[in-house]
């Protein structure tokens, strides 16, 4: 687990932050635990980004130390008791234990904020660090599916009651 924890800023994210998750999201690493594998242009990217940054049904955060991006996670409304969720985590900082962080430091602001009971993440099997961050973080592992031909783990962390609207 990283050392600093008193020191980690949590932010929405803001339009000065498309390039940083523009150049996150291309990582090779990241493209190679996503479903879809492919490269993403600037262009598509950018009407993506500011689409969901406008998005009543979408959150985002970066957490930061000492000033220094180091995560992302989105949490995505899919109806009223869900919301699902993409994290990554910069590629100098993996293997710190910064993905359980940001799970663990955010999973409740998402449920306040969308008035949810419940979070999902789905991971592809292979992808071993994201697995063990959601069950590091707390989350139950549900289910297994197949998508487009892409074994994954599908996790879950709930609440027994809803929490008002943050």
């Amino acid at each position: 687990m990283y050392k600093d924890l008193e020191k980690i800023l949590i932010r929405r994210v803001s339009e000065k932050d498309m390039s940083l998750l523009w150049n996150w999201v291309n990582d090779p690493d990241v493209r190679a635990n996503s479903l879809n594998s492919d490269f993403i242009a600037k262009i598509n990217h950018q009407e993506w980004f500011n689409n969901k940054i406008q998005s009543e049904d979408t959150l985002m955060y970066i957490l930061e130390s000492d000033g220094v991006p180091f995560s992302q996670i989105r949490f995505d409304r899919v109806n009223q008791d869900d919301a699902e969720i993409d994290i990554s985590v910069a590629k100098e900082f993996r293997s710190l234990g910064l993905g359980t962080l940001t799970l663990i430091k955010t999973k409740l602001r998402a449920i306040q904020y969308f008035g949810i009971i419940r979070l999902i993440g789905i991971v592809l099997e292979s992808n071993e660090g994201s697995c063990k961050a959601f069950v590091n973080a707390g989350f139950r592992e549900n289910d297994k599916k197949n998508i487009d031909g892409n074994m994954c783990r599908v996790f879950h962390w709930e609440l027994d009651q809803k929490l008002p609207l943050g």
